[in-house]
């Protein structure tokens, strides 16, 4: 997301627009929301039965078809929102590439993985799909390191951490990168160690994972209606982290 311009604040927040989101979207509410959301998958991993876990985090279970209507709808905002100051088409697309690998389309189509370099240097695999693949795979795969990237720089530019819709994306990335490595552990401990999670330890780290890629959806979706009303109330720093409007001390 680009920042608004800065001579947008007066008119803006003079003439408020009807439809700047607010209320639940404060960022307090949704750091009690994660906590409330870590709480339940903890109570999932400890209670639920085996038949029941496996089915609610399969690839048809109800985590899965959520995150892909999460994203799609993420992307669907990036696209449509109203009154942004330039629209984020290109998140749209992370998101809907997102939304594919939620439904599994990186390796519909194919032996492997198309998001795994083996794939590309597997013999047996024709070499003209590895190319077509390629063609298809690799652009996007920069777009959605080009918009992290960028994301990143913008971030540390406009000092974006001043606004909600700057820290929940913060809060976004920290449970993304989290979730990644929490998942990884157990595979590096069985490769490098030879040891395995226990079971309920390794219900505990599904159950954290496959909860978390639902939950990154919302609240990037909650980070873009920061941003809307940020831009459409021309509220500014510690205005914007505390939910007070413009003008207010």
């Amino acid at each position: 997301m680009r920042h608004f311009p800065g001579d947008d604040h007066a008119t803006v927040a003079s003439n408020p627009v009807p439809f700047a989101t607010r209320s639940w979207m404060g960022y307090r509410n949704l750091l009690t929301l994660v906590v409330v959301y870590s709480a339940l998958m903890s109570v999932i991993a400890l209670y639920l039965s085996h038949d029941t876990f496996v089915w609610l985090y399969s690839e048809a279970g109800p985590f899965e078809l959520l995150s892909l209507g999460f994203w799609l709808l993420l992307a669907a905002l990036c696209f449509s929102l109203p009154s942004l100051p330039r629209r984020p088409w290109q998140q749209g697309i992370v998101a809907m590439v997102a939304a594919a690998r939620e439904a599994d389309l990186h390796k519909a189509f194919t032996e492997g993985s198309v998001l795994k370099f083996t794939y590309y240097f597997d013999s047996s695999t024709p070499l003209l799909e590895r190319l077509l693949v390629a063609l298809v795979t690799f652009p996007l795969v920069a777009l959605v390191l080009y918009v992290l990237v960028g994301g990143a720089r913008f971030i540390h530019r406009s000092n974006a951490l001043r606004f909600e819709w700057g820290q929940t994306v913060l809060l976004a990335m920290i449970l993304l990168v989290a979730s990644k490595m929490l998942d990884r552990s157990g595979a590096v401990l069985a490769d490098w160690f030879g040891l395995g999670f226990p079971l309920l330890l390794q219900r505990f780290v599904a159950a954290f994972e496959e909860g978390t890629e639902m939950l990154l959806p919302i609240l990037f979706m909650a980070a873009l209606l920061q941003y809307q009303y940020q831009h459409l109330t021309g509220v500014t720093g510690a205005a914007g982290a505390s939910g007070r409007g413009p003008g207010v001390r």
